[in-house]
Formats: C-alpha cells, structure tokens, sequence
C-alpha cells in the first residue's frame, strides 16, 4: 500500500477544522482516514466526561447504528487495552487474541488486521482511533507511524469534543444552551449579549470572497492603506533622528511600497472583478512577495518579508473597520474575540462592559490581567466557542469557575443574577473596613496598594482604600495611542495619577513592551518575545523615548513629590546603572530649565531569576525592589503563561517559586531594601496567607481585591502561619501546597462569614 504524504495529513487537517458542528467532523475524520489509507474500516472512539467509557462516535465501514450505542470500560477489549496502556496496537488477527471482545452491533467479525493508537491532549486521554481490514497481517510500520502523527494531530480537535458533554448527540444550535470550559481570567460573573470583536486574522487566513460594492470596497482599502501611511509618518517622526540608519531606512522602504502603484493597481483590479479588499489584498501581497523572493539579491528577497508585514497592517486596519461599522445593541455586553487589547477595551463605554470571553490565552494573559484590573469577569482559552456563530446572543461569564453558560435557561440565569447581588452586597459590606489598615490579628502590617494604567480605574483605587499605587502600567496610554505620546501628553496624565493619589506613593514603571504586549504602530515580530527585546531592554535601546517618558514623570512629580521610578525587566547591572544615569542626566537638565523636580526613589522589578541571583550586586543602585510575580514565575517555571497547552503547569504556589520569593525576602531584609509583590500572586487568598508568613509587608493588587484581601489578613494571625509556612517546605507540587492551606482558608471564611 503506498504511504500518505504528510501534505495530505495537512489537508485532512485543514478540512476536518473547517467542518461545522462535532458530528460532522468526526464522520471527516474516519470518512477521509478510510479513503487515503484504503481501508475496510476506520473508527473513531471517545471518551466520555467522566473517564470511565469509550463510545464509538464516528465509523467507516462498521456499522452505523452502533455509533453512539457500542460502549467500553477502560481496558475492556482492544480497544479498552489501549486506552488503559496509552499504547499503539497493531495485531494481524485481532478475533484471536485473548483481549479481543466481540461487540455484536458493530458487525466488525469479517476483519483480522487492526491497528489503534490512543488519542492524548495535554497528558488526557481523549480516545482511540483505529483501522481495521480483511487481510491477516499487521499494517505496515509506515502506516503505524502514519497513525501516530494524525492521532497526535487530530487530538485537539476531538478533545474540544470531548469536553462538550454529549458530544455524540446531535450538535447544538446557535440558539441552544451550553457550558463551555476554559480558564479562570479574572474573578466575578457578569450576564450580557455577545459582541465579537474584529476576528484577528493573518493574511493567510483570509479566504476567497465576493463583494456586492466595488466602490465601497476600494474606498476601504484605500482608508487602509493611507491609515498605516500616517501610522508609519507618525512613529517616524516621533523617534525621528534617533532611529538607527537602518531602521530609519525600513520606514521609507514600507512608505514606498504603500505608494506602489502596482499595490493599488492590483488590488482594484481584483475588487472590480467582485472580490473582497481583504481577498485582493492577500492575493496581490503573495504575488509581489513572490516576485521580491525569487531575487537572487539577499536584499531583495528580505523585502519579500517586508511586503507580507505591510500587507498584513493594511488588514489590520481593514479588519478594525469592519468591526467599528456595527452599530452596538442595547444593554449590557460580553466582548468575545480570540483575545482582547487594551485598544479594543477603549472603544466601548467600560461600564457596559460585563465581561469578557477568549478563546485563547490562559490566566495571566495580558487581557486577564487588564481584567482583572477593571474589576470585569473574564474567561479565557474557551474550547469549540465561535463568537461570530452566536453574536447577540445572551451569555453568563463566569471567571470564579473558568466557564461561560451560552443561552442560559431562566432558572439558571435567574441563579446567577441572584450570585451577582449577593457578591455585591458582599463587597458593600466591605466598604466597612475601607479606611481601616491591613493588619493581623496578632499586629503585623501589610500596605495594600493598588495596580492601575488606565486613568479611568485611579478612583476604583481611592474607593477601595488603596494605601497608593504599587504598580502604575505606563505602557496602557502607549497601547492606545495612535503613535509614540509625546512629552506633554504623557505629563498631562502622570501629573493626574499622582495628584489623584497623593502624598500616598505611586510607583511608575516604565514602558514595558514586548511579549503580549505590543504597540499596534510599532511591530516587533519576533520567534520568542518573552526572551527579547522587552521592558528595559527595549526602552534602552530608544533612548529618546525614555528620556521623554522619564522627563514627563519628572514634572508631573514636581508638584506632589510622591513618584517612586520602577524599571521592568532588569537581568543585568549594567542596565540599572545606565538607566540610574538616564535619570541623573534628566534630573540635572530639568533643573537647568526651571523645573525643581529632584532625586526620586529608583526600583526594580525581580522578573529575570538573574535580578534574584544579582540582587546583593544590584542593592547599591536601587532605593527599594517591586517582585512581578506573573513573569517571574514564568521565567522560573519556563512555562509561557499564554500558551493554553502547558499553561495548566504555571502556578504561582509551585514549590520553587515559594523557595525563591523565600530567598528574596530575606535578602532584602539583610540589604535594608524595602521590598513589595505585584501581580496575580498578590490577589490569590491562598498565596497571601504565605506571603505574610514569609514576611511579606506590602502587596499590590488591582483595586477590586483590596477589600477580600485586607478582609483576610485582618482575620488570621501571622504566628499562626508560621507553622504552615514550613509544612509547605516538604510539599511536591502546587497542588500540595493548596490541599495544605484549603483549611485554614475555610476556617478564615468561618471566622467572619
């Protein structure tokens, strides 16, 4: 028999994800299997929810009737013994052997030769695929290891399935109720219509489509492209002779191919004969790039690339035009899309804003974080969840449970909006302890400060008695600009931050790009972003722009006197002494002009475990330490906290990181420096407990959590933790670790319940 390529894998690939409901593609998946590997029989299996039975949900060539109806124990038959042992079977006579079971319903006694492979996502069963034929030999090792790639290939698809519940059953409607999984991203439960955001597509997504108004659609394409024209001019000029040659270089390179009249010839041409912009566009990129990369001159063929990523922001700027033509619906809202930026949040009125769904990104995703800072309930990484399939319809986000309830039934929705007046009534009752402090019941201290970026949360902060801001996010205003803000723009709203809040502190880090959060005017593509040119890195490297930003927080500091600079990403020496110095240089011209602004206090963030291991070395050049607990536990765990398949390992209470936040504290106790924790870790009851025992005496938290956190620490005593503390030093796992503190959590809730 001769072997499937891999390209026909890709295709079936590609077919099965574009099938439309659960059954048609499991019938895809056995249909296409059948007809490449030219076989009697192909068989689908799935596990149910509970992880008990495997039901055959899709067939070829067994009979049809049995689907949904043959059913397995876990190492019951063959087919039981692979799923128990995760292992290929591949038998010549499969009636022969001692584990075969013969189901009646399937009619499967005509066939000898068998072939399984188990199905696994992220470490879970999912199910069993096989192939079974007349003949009595096993299959061949090609088409073995053919079955393993595409069982490994296909596992995602059918565990989204899987995780639906009847997924054998006929599949929902638009209109029907459902519950889908995903990830915790910020606490809460809001109710509202579904509105998907702007799909974000690559080039290669768009697909061939007609339009029904040439003109409407060269109007758009034009506005695109003279949009990211001005975007281009704008970051130019703002960075302006700063830039290296290089780059300068690149800028006028995208400017002349936006001009090309071949660009704009192209693509009107195609939109004449009744296609898309976007289709036109996709196919006019491909073709120029094509011709840049069949050059033989190593510059020419780069520009091949730099015309795919023109291309691909005119069609971002497409793509936001479609979105912003819709008019909202009335009421409250749900924003669904792959993941949600900071820009798409400043388009609709925040208090609409009931919560958010993502169908990818994990906890600490930068849209959960943002979140989480807004105080709005998100879900994140939901499976088998079109947004544009079920737009306008009602939705409950629920982000204590990481799950939303799409079309809930009355009874049900009438239980979580009674959910949502208890938990606000809860927090009213809070409001009690707003002016009061953070303190044990046996006296220790912790200042509760607050994580804000937005001007808009600074009075969430104030209401929720933040004792100052431990972590203001300077890149927000950044990520939704259309350029680079300049110096009296960023003055103008550091100067109301650190009014609103003072004389309370207010630690202004300074631009933090790269990773997850990106500039849309300024693109840094890159293979790793967490390991490159981010935070300082980045800032040092566009001096100006750093000047410029410091310089704006001078002045607006000049009147209050409560800012504290707090530098992000720091992994070497060299990088806090040069920014010491940036500050120094800027300090002295300000006064020069007229501005009496003085010396602030200099911080920096432990995120690199380097800044942890240098920090004896780093105390002279730094006035106090702020620890980001979401990169740090990334670079420490090497888990990407945005990637949903490894994103179930990322846990800030993995015994490592305790051991390092441990060392930390005790070091900067030892050097006299003041020491604070931001992140997701502040807001986690669980790892709060062990933070106070640690030591621990200020966190900074987003401003909707205040209330539970000082509401827990006034309620244990931090002796008492102590013991606990230590107990954990023995624990495995994060898992561990929680089962430890779950009752003295309970107790707490208890106590003051």
């Amino acid at each position: 028999m001769q072997q499937p390529s891999l390209k026909a894998l890709t295709t079936i690939v590609e077919e099965i994800s574009r099938s439309g409901n659960p059954e048609a593609i499991m019938s895809r998946i056995v249909q296409q299997l059948r007809a490449l590997l030219r076989v009697d029989v192909c068989s689908l299996y799935l596990c149910t929810p509970d992880q008990q039975h495997l039901i055959l949900a899709a067939t070829e060539g067994l009979s049809a009737s049995a689907v949904g109806q043959a059913r397995l124990q876990l190492d019951e038959g063959l087919v039981g013994h692979i799923a128990a042992s995760l292992s290929t079977l591949n038998l010549g006579d499969a009636p022969t052997d001692d584990r075969f079971v013969f189901i009646p319903e399937t009619h499967e006694m005509p066939y000898h030769r068998f072939l399984g492979v188990p199905l696994l996502h992220l470490r879970k069963l999912v199910g069993v695929l096989v192939i079974q034929g007349r003949e009595r030999i096993p299959f061949a090792q090609e088409t073995e290891a053919f079955m393993i790639t595409v069982a490994s290939q296909l596992a995602g698809t059918l565990y989204s399935l899987q995780s639906q519940g009847n997924w054998y059953e006929r599949a929902p409607s638009s209109s029907a109720y459902r519950r889908l999984k995903g990830q915790k991203g910020a606490p809460g439960i809001g109710v509202g219509q579904i509105w998907p955001l702007r799909p974000h597509r690559s080039l290669d997504q768009v697909t061939e489509a007609g339009c029904s108004d040439p003109t409407h659609e060269r109007e758009a394409l034009e506005t695109a492209i003279q949009a990211v024209a001005d975007d281009l001019e704008s970051s130019s000029s703002h960075l302006d002779q700063h830039l290296p040659t290089d780059v300068h270089a690149l800028f006028n390179v995208y400017q002349m191919m936006l001009q090309s009249p071949e660009l704009h010839r192209s693509c009107c041409e195609l939109i004449d004969t009744g296609k898309s912009a976007a289709w036109a566009l996709r196919q006019t990129v491909e073709r120029m790039a094509h011709q840049f990369q069949q050059s033989e001159d190593p510059y020419l063929q780069a520009r091949g690339e730099d015309i795919h990523n023109i291309g691909q922001r005119v069609l971002n700027q497409l793509l936001s035009r479609d979105s912003l033509s819709k008019t909202l619906p009335e009421g409250d809202l749900i924003l669904a899309a792959e993941l949600i930026s900071i820009a798409d949040l400043a388009e609709f009125p925040l208090q609409r804003i009931q919560g958010i769904a993502c169908t990818q990104g994990s906890t600490l995703s930068h849209t959960a974080i943002v979140a989480n800072a807004l105080g709005i309930p998100a879900v994140m990484g939901l499976d088998s969840f079109e947004p544009e399939q079920h737009a306008q319809s009602q939705m409950v986000v629920d982000g204590h449970r990481g799950e939303c309830i799409l079309n809930p039934p009355a009874a049900l929705l009438h239980e979580y909006r009674r959910m949502i007046n208890e938990e606000q009534r809860f927090m009213q009752d809070l409001e009690r302890l707003r002016d009061e402090p953070a303190i044990s019941r046996d006296g220790f201290e912790v200042s509760l400060l607050t994580n804000t970026g937005l001007l808009a949360d600074v009075t969430p902060g104030l209401q929720y008695g933040a004792e100052g801001v431990g972590l203001y996010r300077s890149e927000i205003p950044f990520m939704i600009h259309d350029g680079f803000p300049t110096e009296q723009e960023q003055y103008s709203l550091y100067a109301k931050v650190l009014h609103a809040y003072a004389p309370r502190p207010v630690s202004m880090r300074t631009l933090d790009v790269g990773g997850d959060k990106q500039l849309p005017y300024f693109d840094i593509s890159e293979t790793n972003p967490y390991l490159g040119w981010r935070g300082i890195r980045f800032s040092l490297d566009n001096a100006q722009l750093l000047i410029t930003q410091v310089r704006a927080m001078l002045r607006a500091n000049a009147e209050y006197g409560n800012l504290k600079l707090l530098v992000p990403m720091v992994s070497r020496i060299d990088e806090i002494q040069t920014f010491r110095r940036h500050v120094e240089k800027a300090v002295s011209t300000l006064e020069r002009e007229g501005v009496g602004v003085g010396m602030p206090p200099i911080g920096m963030m432990i995120e690199v475990p380097s800044a942890m291991l240098l920090l004896p070395r780093l105390a002279p050049y730094v006035d106090f330490v702020s620890i980001g607990s979401n990169d740090l536990t990334q670079y420490l765990l090497a888990v990407d906290r945005n990637n949903p398949r490894v994103a179930s390992l990322f846990d800030h209470l993995h015994p490592a990181v305790l051991v390092a936040l441990e060392q930390i504290q005790k070091q900067c106790e030892s050097l006299g420096l003041p020491v604070s924790l931001c992140g997701e870790m502040a807001s986690d009851p669980a790892a709060v407990l062990l933070l106070l025992a640690m030591g621990y005496d200020s966190l900074s938290l987003s401003a909707f959590n205040i209330p539970r956190i000082k509401h827990l620490i006034r309620s244990v005593s931090r002796e008492e933790l102590k013991p606990l503390l230590e107990s954990t030093r023995l624990c495995q796992s994060e898992a561990d670790v929680r089962s430890l503190i779950q009752p003295l959590l309970e107790a707490a809730a208890r106590r003051h319940g």
